[in-house]
């Protein structure tokens, strides 16, 4: 059944509930959310906190998106982002073929300072702007990294990645960015860069810990700690050390 934007979650929870067969009490007990909060949250007269959605939807076996909404397909539409998106996912797709005869990279400062652009641009929550670059990067960034091979190259690529997986992790697009992580692993892995594969890790235990998966997300912290372990002393190291 089609979803109106106007739908809210808990709507949402209560049509996933029905679809288990499950009385609110019971949903309650398997996902350790008070019955109370359960039916306020059903009814839409209060929020569903990221916990108690992530919590719901172990109980429920089913994603947080289907619960959320997201992707907010119709809103996208609106706002025009939704045909921006499989311009990224076409460009993540081609990061192991090699350079492109096609694409003609430019400088690597370039590439390297749009990166940071595109990565500030996101933080500012100018999805548009970024996520229209952002294929057209990827692109020269994989074509310039499989040519030189150097360490800034591969580095300047898995800055690419993680923007795609701030971009479409920010619309909803949970498997996108599920890709996005893969290959930021893939181009640390060759930037040989222990900083750049600790934060995947870190981001990988968000994703675990919004849908109430603590015991996962810890290990995947634990793993990151460990792997930020062999980075040289520094502010970057210090920085995502204290977020983990």
């Amino acid at each position: 059944m089609p979803q109106s934007i106007e739908e809210h979650t808990g709507a949402r929870i209560a049509r996933a509930r029905k679809r288990r067969h499950l009385s609110q009490r019971e949903l309650a007990d398997l996902s350790h959310v008070s019955y109370s909060a359960l039916t306020k949250v059903e009814q839409g007269r209060i929020p569903a906190s990221p916990s108690v959605i992530g919590a719901l939807a172990r109980a429920l076996s089913v994603p947080t998106t289907e619960l959320t909404g997201q992707p907010y397909l119709e809103e996208l539409q609106q706002d025009q982002l939704d045909g921006l998106i499989n311009p990224i996912r076409e460009a993540l797709n081609v990061y192991d073929l090699g350079p492109d005869p096609d694409v003609a990279p430019r400088r690597p400062a370039e590439l390297a300072d749009q990166a940071n652009e595109l990565c500030m641009l996101v933080r500012e929550t100018n999805i548009k702007q970024a996520a229209a670059a952002l294929p057209s990067l990827i692109c020269e960034a994989t074509t310039q990294a499989h040519t030189a091979g150097t360490r800034e190259a591969w580095q300047t690529l898995a800055s690419s990645y993680r923007t795609a997986y701030d971009v479409a992790t920010k619309l909803g697009f949970i498997d996108l960015s599920a890709i996005a992580l893969d290959r930021l692993e893939w181009a640390a892995h060759r930037a040989s860069d222990p900083i750049l594969s600790g934060m995947r890790q870190y981001l990988r235990a968000l994703a675990y810990l919004r849908a109430s998966d603590y015991r996962t997300g810890k290990r995947l912290v634990q793993l990151g700690m460990t792997t930020l372990q062999q980075a040289d002393r520094g502010r970057e190291r210090d920085v995502l050390t204290g977020q983990m």
